[in-house]
């Protein structure tokens, strides 16, 4: 299994992590005319999104997507940007063959920008920054309290509602793992099947059971 790559929120002109929600978003690009395919096993799902809040609506904002039939219809009457690519050291071979290796950009994935879907969202969404490296997990979704700053957005059809700092709890659950002589990269691990499901849900329950 791999490490899933989350979705992205824009917030007070900072970029977080969505780590936990406690409903479906419910945004399918299905819905829209668009089909996501696998091209990474790091985003099974084909596509991610980044929100972003404007005079307190939630909006998606930009819509990464990878199609393997090159299918990019029109998307909330934004057309998908071009192909973009990245360059990257390549040290293998001889001499002669090494510099920069050119690849597709987003793992291939292609970009709409400034969609500006409005999404009436209800409850509460886990933001996460400053993750800890050595809590990470490679499958799923990394946990919540693997975020040095951890707030939490209460919103209702959309609009925003409050902000809460949950960075304290966070730090004390990270302290009651330690104290407990548990694994502190796998703390609810149990059962194979059982700790897959977790990894890959962002349910509070799997999540951020531990936020009151």
């Amino acid at each position: 299994m791999t490490a899933q790559i989350g979705d992205i929120y824009r917030y007070q002109k900072k970029e977080y992590t969505i780590v936990a929600l406690s409903s479906d978003i419910l945004f399918d690009p299905k819905n829209f005319g668009l089909e996501a395919h696998t091209s990474s096993t790091a985003c099974w799902r084909g596509y991610w999104c980044e929100y972003a809040i404007e005079n307190d609506e939630l909006l998606l904002k930009n819509l990464y997507l990878f199609n393997a039939d090159g299918k990019y219809p029109p998307f909330n009457g934004v057309e998908v940007s071009p192909p973009e690519f990245e360059k990257y050291e390549c040290c293998r071979g001889s001499k002669k063959r090494r510099g920069k290796l050119t690849m597709p950009a987003h793992f291939g994935h292609r970009v709409y920008r400034d969609v500006n879907l409005p999404v009436p969202y209800t409850g509460r969404i886990l933001l996460g920054d400053g993750f800890m490296q050595e809590y990470y997990i490679h499958m799923g979704f990394q946990r919540g309290w693997a975020y040095k700053k951890l707030i939490e957005l209460v919103f209702e059809e959309g609009i925003l509602l409050e902000c809460n700092d949950l960075s304290h709890i966070a730090k004390a659950q990270r302290e009651a793992i330690k104290v407990q002589g548990g694994n502190p990269r796998y703390p609810d691990e149990g059962a194979i099947p059982k700790f897959v499901d977790k990894s890959f849900s962002l349910a509070y329950a799997d999540k951020a059971w531990w936020i009151k």
